[in-house]
C-alpha cells in the first residue's frame, strides 16, 4: 500500500466512476483498477461496485477517511520541506473579510511585496463563511474574519484581535446630523448600507427594531431587517454614504480621514449601541504554520496595532 494507491482510491470515491476517475488521474481505466485492486487486496473491499456506481463499503469508508488525512499530511510535509524557513520561496493564500480588508488589507499587502519581493501572495475578500469553507478545502492557508461565529469550531485555530469598533456613518449635512440622538427605527427612513452581518447581529437588529415598534416576544419571520443595501466592498460603502443621503455601518477606523476632513459624521445612537465586531486570524488547528504565514500573521497584527483600529481583546 502506497499513497499513490490511496490517492487512486480517494480519487475514484469523489468521481464516482472508474472512467471519470482514470481521465482526472491521467491513467488508463486497466490501470487504476490495478491499482484499486491491489491496494484491495491488502485492506480487503473498499468500493461496492453492485449500483452501476462506485460507493465505498464500510471498511472503504473508514479508509477513505484515513486515506485524506495521510494525503493532507503529506501535501503538508511537501510544502513545509519546500519553504523550510525560507519565506522567499513560499506562497501565501490568504482572506480578509469586508470590515478586515477596509484598514488591514493594504498594509498587510504593501509590507509582504515590499518586505519579501520573491513571495508569492494570493489575497481575497469575502464573508467569514466563504473563507471558512475555502480554508476547510485548503484554497486558502489563513485568513482575518469575523471569529464569533466560528468560535465552537474545534478545528480551526483562531488567534484573536483586538474588538473592531464600527458605527452609522452619514454625510455631513444628512437630515439625520440634526438630530441629537438617533434610534435605529430613524434609520429606516433611509437606505441602510453595510456587509453581510453575522446572523447573531442581524438578530440583534431585527429585535431591536420589533421592540422599537411597539412589538413584543420573538420577531415575525416576515417583519424586514434593517438592511437595505447589502455589499461587501467596503470602499463601494464609503463612497455610498459620502455621495447620497444613506447610512452605513462600518469601521471607525475606516472613516477617521472623512471624519477629520468633515465629510462624514458617526451617528449619535440612542441608546447607545456598543457595534464591535469580534475578529481573529483564523487557520487549521493542528497544522504547523508555514513561514510565510507566521509573517503574514505578524503583520495584521503590527497593522492593527499602528491604526489603532481595536479598543479591547476580543472575548
Amino acid at each position: 500500500m502506497g499513497l499513490r494507491q490511496l490517492h487512486h482510491f480517494v480519487t475514484l470515491v469523489e468521481q464516482g466512476s472508474f472512467a471519470r476517475a482514470a481521465a482526472a488521474l491521467h491513467l488508463s481505466q486497466p490501470a487504476l483498477t490495478r491499482s484499486i485492486q491491489a491496494l484491495e487486496s491488502e485492506l480487503g473491499t473498499l468500493i461496492d461496485r453492485s449500483y452501476g456506481k462506485v460507493r465505498p463499503t464500510a471498511a472503504g469508508m473508514l479508509a477513505l477517511a484515513r486515506a485524506r488525512r495521510m494525503l493532507r499530511e503529506q501535501r503538508e510535509l511537501r510544502r513545509d520541506l519546500q519553504l523550510l524557513e525560507d519565506v522567499e520561496i513560499g506562497t501565501i493564500r490568504a482572506g480578509f473579510g469586508p470590515f478586515a480588508a477596509s484598514f488591514l488589507l493594504d498594509p498587510v499587502l504593501e509590507a509582504l511585496v515590499r518586505r519579501y519581493p520573491r513571495l508569492r501572495i494570493d489575497l481575497e475578500t469575502a464573508d467569514t463563511s466563504a473563507m471558512r469553507r475555502s480554508l476547510e478545502a485548503e484554497q486558502l492557508d489563513i485568513f482575518v474574519g469575523e471569529s464569533r461565529s466560528l468560535a465552537e469550531l474545534a478545528h480551526l485555530q483562531i488567534d484573536r484581535l483586538p474588538a473592531l469598533e464600527t458605527a452609522f456613518f452619514v454625510r455631513s449635512g444628512h437630515p439625520l446630523t440634526r438630530q441629537r440622538e438617533v434610534t435605529l427605527a430613524d434609520l429606516r427612513g433611509y437606505p441602510v448600507a453595510g456587509t453581510r452581518l453575522p446572523p447573531h447581529i442581524m438578530r440583534f437588529f431585527r429585535q431591536a427594531l420589533h421592540e422599537a415598534s411597539g412589538g413584543s416576544g420573538p420577531v415575525p419571520e416576515e417583519e424586514p431587517g434593517l438592511m437595505t443595501v447589502t455589499c461587501n466592498d467596503m470602499h463601494a460603502l464609503r463612497a455610498l454614504l459620502l455621495a447620497v443621503d444613506a447610512v452605513a455601518l462600518v469601521p471607525v477606523a475606516m472613516m477617521a480621514d472623512a471624519c477629520a476632513q468633515r465629510q462624514a459624521v458617526a451617528l449619535p445612537m440612542h441608546p447607545p449601541t456598543a457595534l464591535k465586531a469580534q475578529y481573529g486570524i483564523v487557520t487549521l488547528a493542528g497544522r504547523t504554520p508555514s513561514p510565510a504565514m507566521r509573517v503574514f500573521a505578524a503583520l495584521v497584527h503590527e497593522a492593527v496595532a499602528q491604526t489603532g483600529a481595536g479598543s479591547e481583546p476580543a472575548p
